[in-house]
């Protein structure tokens, strides 16, 4: 099958696009040169659901919108949607003038209806019609998904028609090894054709088992017909179990992309931030915020209570106070400060017992005279009293003032120094909270609109899921086994039986062709599976070496890639090491190694079938990418590469030389930042030229790097 060309109407992006492809055996590379957000994956879907359906659409389809999102209302509410795909077979056939090759052309329509009304949509089941392609018109044909199905059977799609990531999928260690497996084992079974074997081994088996039926009315009552019965249910609940295993496989398999799936949008949305996580944090810098506003209040308190105090006053007036103090001293050592007569006099008088000793009582004359020259001293010296109080008090008070020198200068200044580095700091840890504050608010506004704690909550959900099967999967495995074993005895005890009844022999004879010929399928089936995986695992280590430019023989670190038995896809390094492909290659082999077991598999098959790639040349550099397209072109009967302008860069001379087409994708949106001229466009849509890799015109000139970061940074 090689494609021809392809048209798409209001396929999201693709309001009205037509593509032609390369059906040159010699120039057999179609280009279609395109930026980001121009298209690319939206052609790859839109070639995908031509052929296949809303199964082949992302998460099949489901919450995935197909009519452009700015359509107009005015235009209708009821948006039709196209996608045409016209496509050339070849058949051979052996004849009596030898092999005879025809090629037919066919055109597939699929086509769909959306009801768009404001922000909602619903999508009406689509339609298919394949139409046979002759020089007098179009012939309608039935069954188009059986004949699609035939000629690229849906297992078959991915490797068909990828990307550079999602290829990946058949390496990449954060896929379950089972899953792995069972990718690579589904594309080589269905490109080599073993499920042909695999249906004719099933038919086998069922022919036996009618023998086996026949058997049991040759013994009919006796313990030949027990023991055809008891293999007859064996084999009834063998291939129960059998259909169950096959079942529990694929739920696993299917959980197990689930739960990657999920496991990589939690990633996707804990780059941006963990909303809930966010959530506590903002709340937890707001409480941090308002301590921060108490002590700083308390701060600011104590800032100015340092110009209310003593210490202030003192270290202000010190020069003066240091020569009052000298005064006052001089009046201590003089006697004079403190002054205590009155009080002593009065102490004596209330005690009418002199200093000397004599008495002061009332009653006699010496003790009237005595008391009243007692009174006169003391009438005379209130009248200084007053002053000295005075300065007594100043002398006693002024201790708790301190003295002079370093005391004084260090106790306000040191303490005006603390307050004063306490408040400044808790003003920067303040400013800090705030504009910490600020950035997580920011940062949860700007956050997607994704429930990562609902998220968790599925994945749990997913991985009991996943986890159920894979019991479940060890459950049938196990009974198997057992079945089988007692199917051995109950076989061999039959046989025996058979041996000794006249009717038996027939049946015996039977019975032994239905089991040589299952015999002969199943070791076909292991000899292919095996021969024709060694012939793939040959060429994708051919493939996969020149594409990295690896020579094992002048020391390179890769050696050689191959397919276990067990359908692994495996890389060796020095002394047969093994590298794990997330840590030990880089992005440009991983691809590489990917994109070689996809070129190994198709020509091995001998499938005549596209490849259709986007971005492909992604994460390599000159050299290798040069390397990796000269090889994918070589292996591939057609191939269809969607490249970057970064990618084309450094490979203009062999597209020159293989690409039999190349046409340009732009998006008008990107007008003025990208574009250089203003396509006049005010829907959203892709435009096509016919611009190849080497040339540009109005449409398609874009700005070169520079000019766009020189315009962004000025």
């Amino acid at each position: 099958m090689k494609l021809i060309r392809a048209a798409f109407e209001n396929f999201r992006l693709l309001r009205n696009l037509e593509l032609e492809f390369s059906t040159d055996a010699k120039r057999k590379l179609t280009v279609i040169r395109a930026a980001n957000e121009t298209g690319k994956t939206t052609v790859l879907n839109a070639l995908q659901w031509a052929l296949y359906g809303d199964a082949a659409l992302p998460n099949k389809g489901e919450d995935y919108r197909l009519h452009p999102i700015d359509w107009d209302g005015a235009l209708g509410r009821r948006v039709p949607i196209t996608a045409t795909v016209e496509f050339e077979v070849t058949k051979f056939h052996k004849g009596g003038a030898g092999l005879t090759e025809t090629r037919r052309r066919y055109r597939i329509v699929r086509s769909a209806f959306e009801e768009v009304d404001g922000v909602t949509w619903k999508r009406a089941q689509s339609t298919v019609r394949l139409f046979a392609l002759t020089e007098v018109g179009a012939s309608p044909l039935d069954n188009p998904d059986a004949f699609i199905n035939d000629e690229l059977p849906p297992d078959l799609r991915e490797v068909f028609f990828t990307d550079g990531d999602r290829a990946l999928s058949f390496i990449e260690a954060d896929v379950a090894l089972a899953t792995k497996r069972g990718r690579v084992q589904r594309a080589i079974r269905s490109l080599l054709g073993l499920s042909v074997l695999e249906d004719a081994i099933h038919h086998v088996r069922k022919a036996a088992g009618e023998v086996n039926r026949q058997a049991k009315k040759a013994g009919t009552g006796g313990e030949l017909a027990s023991i055809a019965s008891d293999l007859e249910s064996l084999d009834q609940d063998v291939a129960g179990l059998e259909s169950e295993l096959e079942d529990a496989k694929q739920q696993f398999s299917a959980f197990d992309e689930k739960l990657n799936d999920v496991d990589r949008r939690i990633a996707a949305a804990l780059q941006k931030g963990d909303k809930e996580k966010l959530q506590k944090d903002l709340e937890a810098a707001k409480r941090e915020m308002a301590k921060l506003d108490e002590r700083i209040d308390a701060a600011i308190k104590d800032h100015a209570n340092l110009f209310r105090g003593e210490p202030l006053a003192s270290d202000l007036l010190g020069p003066v106070l240091e020569r009052s103090f000298e005064i006052l001293e001089k009046l201590h050592q003089q006697g004079k400060i403190p002054k205590t007569t009155i009080p002593i006099l009065r102490d004596r008088l209330d005690a009418r017992v002199c200093i000397c000793g004599e008495s002061l009582e009332d009653d006699g004359t010496d003790g009237a005279r005595r008391r009243k020259h007692i009174a006169h001293l003391i009438e005379e010296s209130e009248k200084p009293d007053a002053l000295q109080e005075i300065i007594t008090d100043l002398y006693f008070g002024s201790k708790n003032l301190g003295t002079t020198g370093e005391s004084r200068d260090s106790r306000w200044i040191a303490t005006f120094k603390q307050v004063v580095e306490n408040r400044d700091g808790l003003q920067v840890l303040r400013d800090d909270a705030g504009r910490k504050y600020r950035t997580l608010e920011l940062t949860i506004d700007d956050l997607p609109d994704t429930d990562i704690q609902g998220l968790r909550e599925t994945r749990r959900d997913y991985l009991k899921q996943r986890d159920r099967f894979l019991q479940k999967q060890s459950s049938c495995e196990t009974k198997l086994l057992n079945l089988r074993r007692r199917r051995e005895e109950l076989t061999f005890q039959r046989d025996r039986l058979l041996r000794e009844q006249k009717k038996g022999a027939r049946i015996l004879a039977e019975l032994e062709v239905t089991q040589d010929i299952c015999r002969v399928l199943e070791s076909s089936y292991q000899r292919i599976t095996n021969e024709e995986l060694a012939k793939v695992s040959e060429l994708m280590n051919r493939n996969f070496l020149e594409m990295i430019g690896a020579d094992p023989e002048q020391g390179a670190i890769i050696r050689r890639a191959e397919i276990s038995r067990d359908f692994d896809i495996i890389v060796f390094g020095p002394n047969d090491r093994t590298l794990n492909p997330d840590r030990d290659l880089n992005g440009a082999s991983r691809r590489a190694l990917s994109l070689a077991f996809i070129l190994a598999l198709t020509k091995v098959s001998e499938v005549e079938a596209p490849n259709v790639i986007d971005t492909p040349l992604g994460m390599m550099s000159g050299h290798v990418k040069r390397l990796v397209l000269r090889t994918a072109i070589r292996e591939s009967s057609q191939i269809v590469l969607f490249l970057m302008h970064s990618e084309i860069l450094g490979c203009e001379e062999l597209l020159d030389e293989a690409a039999g087409v190349v046409t340009t994708l732009t998006n008008p949106a990107h007008y003025p930042k990208m574009l250089v001229n203003d396509p006049r466009v005010d829907e959203r849509r892709v435009l096509r030229c016919d611009c190849n890799h080497r040339n540009a015109c109005q449409i398609c000139e874009r700005r070169s790097d520079a000019d766009v970061l020189l315009e962004t940074t000025t």
